[in-house]
């Protein structure tokens, strides 16, 4: 589904690798929606009243009436309701759902903990109340809720797996020169949102420093761009060294992880950073910023860099370290490699959950 348009983009009804996959329809969001967020969250934080919440829900949506009425009317035959990513509301009024018919209730919140003027929703944090489970990603996040108001007992670490294998395959075939990228060059990947939290700035910045010191300096950039891209391209009319390809395929993204030199996102607002996970699964270094849940995932100084959120000159001087030395970039690469194959795992993460499904499900039915 389109988070901008809530469009139902997937089959309602298919079976992958012997699973059978339902899909519920969501309500087509339109324009007026986004004026009835705003109107939500501008007044929810100049004063914490109920009557701003719905306003919130609706603007959030997806807005799926039949997965409510499915949980409400036929959940009670499900062993466990698993629901995820906030602040979207499918989260809230699912929670809703299940504890209205004593449903065994977990949830993956996604939480982005720098971002608590969108996450911080009454009825979204009693949500997380109402679970047998919460699953978070970091251990950032496991604080931030255990000291607000999420039950300790009840949170579970958990964490995003991949499989490195087929990254590693899509990576294959992949050249410079099919993306512009000058052999010979230092290439930096920037892969994102053009979102203000992403700390683009921060990273042109860096970027034209290290240029001014090693010509062959080069920063790529990959993904959708917003309007805060416009007005950062006002700002720095003219970059050399900067290749703009938009955005581009997975397979694409796979590709460019593996011909660039390191990863770069000093972003401040993750809930966790798959794509370093994936450059990771290639043997590159990568950068982030101290903050939120990339100062957890990545250990400074073994498997990467993380710099202080807005510090240009600390970037600027990080990758310079990087572009000086290959060796380095190598080091960093393999523990990164193998924090992946150790952590970050499919096989890792399906097992996790696996065994807190069995555990739920066992609470349910009651003692044998």
């Amino acid at each position: 589904m389109d988070y901008r348009t809530w469009r139902n983009e997937l089959p309602r009804h298919e079976v992958l690798d012997g699973v059978d996959v339902r899909r519920f329809g969501s309500l087509r969001r339109r324009a007026y929606t986004w004026h009835v967020l705003d109107y939500g969250y501008i007044n929810y934080r100049k004063e914490r009243r109920i009557r701003y919440q719905p306003f919130i829900m609706f603007g959030s949506g997806p807005l799926s009436p039949g997965l409510f009425l499915n949980v409400l009317l036929r959940g009670r035959g499900f062993d466990v309701i698993h629901v995820n990513t906030l602040p979207y509301s499918h989260l809230w009024y699912t929670a809703l759902a299940a504890k209205a018919i004593g449903a065994p209730l977990v949830i993956t919140p996604f939480l982005h903990t720098q971002q608590a003027e969108i996450f911080d929703v009454e009825w979204f944090n009693a949500a997380m109340r109402s679970a047998d489970r919460v699953v978070v990603m970091t251990q950032v996040e496991r604080d931030y809720l255990a000291q607000r108001f999420v039950d300790p007992a009840r949170i579970v670490m958990g964490g995003v797996g991949l499989k490195p294998e087929e990254i590693q395959q899509a990576a294959v075939g992949g050249t410079r020169a099919q993306f512009g990228i000058p052999e010979g060059a230092f290439a930096v990947l920037f892969v994102g949102r053009r979102a203000i939290y992403k700390g683009l700035d921060t990273l042109l910045e860096a970027h034209l420093r290290l240029r001014a010191q090693r010509p062959d300096a080069t920063l790529v950039l990959a993904g959708p761009t917003e309007p805060y891209w416009a007005e950062l391209r006002a700002r720095y009319p003219d970059i050399p060294g900067l290749i703009d390809l938009g955005t581009v395929s997975d397979e694409d993204k796979a590709k460019l992880l593996g011909v660039c030199d390191a990863l770069v996102l000093p972003s401040t607002g993750e809930s966790f950073g798959i794509v370093f996970c994936e450059a990771w699964a290639l043997g590159k270094p990568v950068i982030g910023a101290r903050a939120g849940a990339l100062a957890d995932m990545i250990a400074d100084g073994e498997d990467g860099f993380l710099v202080q959120p807005g510090d240009a000159d600390e970037l600027a001087a990080r990758l310079q370290a990087l572009r000086d030395a290959p060796a380095l970039r190598q080091a960093l690469g393999q523990r990164g490699y193998d924090k992946v194959m150790s952590r970050y795992t499919v096989e890792r993460v399906t097992d996790q959950v696996e065994a807190l499904y069995a555990e739920l499900a066992q609470s349910k039915r009651g003692p044998r």
